[in-house]
């Protein structure tokens, strides 16, 4: 077997990753020794920025790009720097080693990937002659291709596009603020960094095209629109017809089909054999993407995979290898398709259905890995999603790039959850197969429950890894005996020490005969803090949440009030979503019914800084979590608790901004969001314009209804400068049941018939859609695609946000098909609990707000007391910072703000269960209040 990627050597000071001036000391090298005097450099986060005496970029144009590898940055960096220097041109590059390995990462963006240094001509003429130049500097250093590119010539390190020199940042259609082009006709549109090089219709390169460069594509999946263009081999006949795509051959006789997958590392790609007819999978590697200070790369990883496969060959516990190959620069390594699912969609099957996953393949995995382990290796990078489950629940092992002899020179492999500890700070060596037993157990916790056991991080690190373990194998392992027998056995495989960890063989025997006592005798202590049982727990993580988010506001930042967690960054900083009026949502919910005086002090510190940025003109995007409908929600409800007229004048007057007509029909970006926000608000002022502003939004929704494979839907037309052009979703955030809840409660606070006929339409469809499972019911995603499996059953687009609108239907109507259905979502919800994060939108937040919804509509505490359960849920993944008890993020990862991603949505739940209360961000059912429920506007 051919040796693992080596990890990098010890190097010279100037070379390491963290050194922060090597690259600004080889631009000021360069300048000096071209006589170039004046020039400033300033830093940014990510970048550094040059730029000669009075230097003033144009707003947009054609721009360029090097890349570079880890290894050859500095020389390349050397050489454009001169040249630039001569043209008097600005220019930006990464500002260290560190954040250049990450822009040529294996799992960097595809659109931002390989870009090292941008430079900013001044016309096109000089485009014209730095691209040149340029190349020629560079000329044999190696760097990866750059996909949102098109390259100057084969192989060189010069690429192009047209895009944003110094334009102003804008919020899109979609609620993130992204850079913008502006039009001839002096229009806005974004400057999309997609993975092909695609300029906007106006912009006519300034060089011929290139010789094409041979990157596979799919043929006949939708996601070729993001992918280069497939090149015809002039073997396999004529050129295919203008307008049809040309078939992908590798090799002169694999015929690329579809894609399986995309990354920046390559793409994974279903083709056919033609000298067998057999289906094969290809899987791809780009040169120099991954590269490191050892001049390794992707294409080692897969020789190495390849390798791998070699020994393992015989064995029956890896896809067959039909070899490797390279094509236009690329490597390719072919292999067996392999029949099933992976372990992850496989175990997500069984707990659909209602069924604790058998052990039998957790059996047949802990013999391969004894398997590996006779053969001297470690797998390093064992997880439910490398592993494939074939139609005989059979196991086989996929992607073993990671595998190594223990003790060998490797690159750092970890799966949050699924790798051993004693790999988190790796010494650039192979773990011993000990790593493997910790994985295995993680994979065995996760068949037994769906949990993916990842813990974020304590600040200060306090408390022991298996003390932290303990408590939330304790939580999800908790349900039943089938589970509960196996709890000692998976703590012990997971253990913080790796000689205390039982290997596969005494899984085997375990699973052979399970007993409650299996497993070593100690088991560590729970953490130190109340448990769920005794309802301290949720109680703790409502103080200490509100405490964190007090403390964490930051006022005096113009950028945003909380810091932003990892899907939130380019947002909106006003808005629900991931932004500050989430947080004041939740805060004021606390603050009803606290009279704390330093939480009403924050509401109005957070009212403030929101009104102050909402002020002026727009943009006024309509949607409820998106847009400026919740921000003007947030607002109203700190006028109402602080008594303060004057905001409350200022909401009234954001919610008139917003448009009540929007191309986008749903809740979170569009006019049913708005929608809800006028009923919301005409309930709480009484004024009537509310009223009409509302009808208003319902009749547009009534125009927007389509025919669907389900009934009646909401698509988003496909026309919409939105990423989410032409989803038909049946979910509430973006589709069936955030519009039918909307339409119900607009007509039965109007009185308009027509409006509840069609929520009842909306309905009939997620009736229609419904995928019955053993009780429960499940929904795919979206109205197009019937046959995907359904979508996990959350708030935004699965069964509790569903269930959300159909239980308000079945009390306006009282069709009993209505109840039963979110009775059966709520049974949906329950099975998913271990699968889901903290959070609203996506996690069990949302869900636990939805079984409220049914405790309380079906006067039943049987929901309640799941909806603790969720809670309980939380609770075993908590972090303590400082001492105070938090709940993780959407990621598990850290800790965030933002309502429908991080903590806030959780205090909001919390609020309720410990206060009482309606559901947050819906409207009361009815007409306005009458008498001093009102606010004076």
């Amino acid at each position: 077997m051919a040796p693992a990627p080596a990890a990098p050597p010890v190097l010279p000071a100037a070379l390491r990753a963290g050194d922060s001036a090597l690259y600004p000391d080889l631009v000021r090298a360069a300048l000096r020794v071209r006589g170039a005097h004046g020039w400033s450099l300033a830093p940014s986060p990510l970048w550094w920025f040059a730029a000669p005496p009075a230097a003033v970029l144009r707003e947009q144009g054609w721009k360029l790009h090097l890349s570079a590898t880890p290894l050859s940055a500095p020389t390349v960096l050397s050489h454009v720097a001169a040249v630039l220097a001569g043209e008097r041109v600005p220019f930006k590059f990464a500002r260290t080693p560190r954040l250049l390995t990450n822009l040529v990462a294996i799992d960097q963006e595809r659109g931002s990937g390989g870009k090292f240094v941008t430079v900013y001509p001044a016309d096109d003429e000089q485009f014209r002659r730095l691209a040149e130049a340029l190349h020629r500097a560079t000329a044999g250093l190696p760097g990866p291709g750059i996909l949102s590119d098109r390259p100057y010539r084969p192989g060189s390190l010069v690429h192009y596009r047209y895009g944003v020199f110094r334009g102003t940042d804008r919020l899109t259609v979609d609620g993130t603020v992204e850079p913008m082009l502006r039009t001839p006709a002096g229009g806005l549109v974004r400057d999309r960094r997609q993975a092909r090089f695609a300029p906007p219709a106006w912009a006519v390169p300034p060089l011929p095209d290139p010789a094409p460069v041979h990157d596979p594509a799919p043929v006949h999946d939708p996601a070729s629109v993001h992918d280069p263009a497939p090149v015809h081999d002039p073997a396999s006949g004529p050129s295919p017809a203008p307008g049809r795509p040309a078939a992908v051959l590798l090799g002169d006789r694999y015929e690329v089909r579809s894609a399986l997958r995309h990354s920046y590392r390559g793409g994974v790609y279903l083709a056919t054999d033609r000298a067998t007819g057999r289906d094969v999978v290809v899987k791809e590697a780009r040169s120099h993407v991954g590269a490191t200070l050892t001049g390794t790369d992707a294409t080692d990883l897969l020789h190495h995979e390849a390798a791998v496969y070699a020994r393992l060959a015989g064995l029956g516990i890896a896809p067959g290898v039909h070899g490797l190959l390279v094509q236009g620069g690329n490597h390719y390594l072919v292999q067996d398709r392999v029949p099933g699912r992976t372990l992850r969609r496989w175990t997500a099957d069984h707990l659909d259905a209602g069924r604790t996953p058998p052990t039998g393949p957790v059996r047949a995995l802990a013999r391969v890995v004894a398997q590996v382990h006779r053969l001297g290796l470690v797998l390093r990078d064992l997880s439910p999603d490398n592993v494939m489950v074939t139609p005989d629940d059979e196991v086989l092992l996929i992607d073993p790039e990671a595998v190594a002899e223990p003790g060998s020179p490797v690159r750092r492999v970890r799966t949050p959850g699924y790798s051993a500890p004693e790999t988190a700070d790796g010494d650039g060596r192979a773990p011993g197969q000990e790593a493997d037993h910790f994985s295995l157990g993680a994979v065995f916790l996760h068949v037994l429950t769906g949990a993916d056991p990842v813990l974020a991080p304590d600040r200060p690190a306090l408390r022991r890894h298996d003390e932290r373990l303990a408590l939330l194998v304790g939580a999800v392992l908790a349900d039943g005996p089938g589970t509960r027998a196996h709890r000692r056995t998976v703590l012990a495989m997971m253990a913080e020490d790796p000689a205390a960890r039982p290997g596969p063989d005494r899984l085997r025997a375990h699973l052979a005969r399970p007993r409650p006592d299996a497993g070593p005798a100690r088991v560590p202590a729970p953490a130190p803090v109340p448990a769920p049982a005794d309802g301290a727990a949720g109680d703790r993580m409502l103080d200490d949440g509100l405490t964190w988010l007090l403390d964490s506001m930051t006022p005096h930042d113009p950028r945003r009030l909380w810091p932003a967690g990892p899907s939130g960054e380019r947002t909106d900083p006003l808005n629900v979503q991931h932004g500050a009026a989430g947080v004041l949502g939740a805060l004021t919910a606390a603050g009803r019914h606290r009279p704390d005086p330093r939480l009403h002090a924050g509401v109005a510190e957070a009212a403030r800084w929101i009104a102050a940025r909402t002020e002026g003109p727009g943009p006024h995007l309509p949607g409820l979590y998106f847009g400026r409908s919740g921000t003007a929600w947030a607002l109203l409800d700190a006028a109402r608790l602080l008594d303060d007229d004057a905001l409350a004048g200022h909401a009234v007057r954001l919610a008139r901004a917003v448009p009540v007509r929007w191309p986008n029909p749903d809740v979170l970006h569009g006019a049913a969001g708005a929608g809800l926000t006028q009923l919301h608000f005409w309930r709480t002022t009484g004024d009537p314009g509310f009223r009409s502003r509302a009808v208003t939004a319902a009749e547009h929704l009534l125009a927007a209804a389509a025919p669907g494979r389900a009934g009646t839907v909401w698509p988003v037309p496909r026309g919409f400068d939105s990423d989410l052009a032409g989803i038909a979703h049946y979910g509430f955030g973006h589709g069936v049941a955030g519009v039918g809840t909307f339409l119900l409660l607009a007509g039965l606070a109007t009185g308009r018939d027509d409006f509840v006929a069609a929520a009842q339409q909306a309905g009939e469809t997620l009736l229609t859609a419904a995928r019955p499972q053993d009780g429960a019911a499940g929904w795919a995603a979206d109205d197009r695609r019937a046959g995907t499996p359904t979508h996990a059953p959350h708030w935004c687009s699965g069964a509790s946000g569903i269930g959300t609108f159909l239980v308000r239907l079945w009390r306006a109507t009282g069709d009993t098909r209505h109840r039963e259905t979110a009775e059966a979502a709520a049974v949906a919800v329950h099975r998913g609990r271990h699968r889901g994060s903290p959070a609203a939108c996506h996690g069990l937040a949302g869900d636990a707000q939805f079984l409220l919804d049914l405790a309380d509509a079906l006067d039943d505490p049987h929901h309640r007391r799941r909806a603790h359960g969720l809670v309980a849920g939380v609770h075993a993944r908590h972090v303590l910072h400082e001492d105070l008890v938090l709940a993780p993020d959407e990621t598990l990862t850290g800790v965030s703000a933002a309502y429908n991603t991080g903590l806030a949505g959780l205090l909001g739940l919390l609020v309720r269960l410990r206060h009482g209360g309606t559901r947050p961000w819906l409207p009361h059912e009815g007409a306005p209040d009458s008498g001093g429920g009102r606010c004076s506007t």
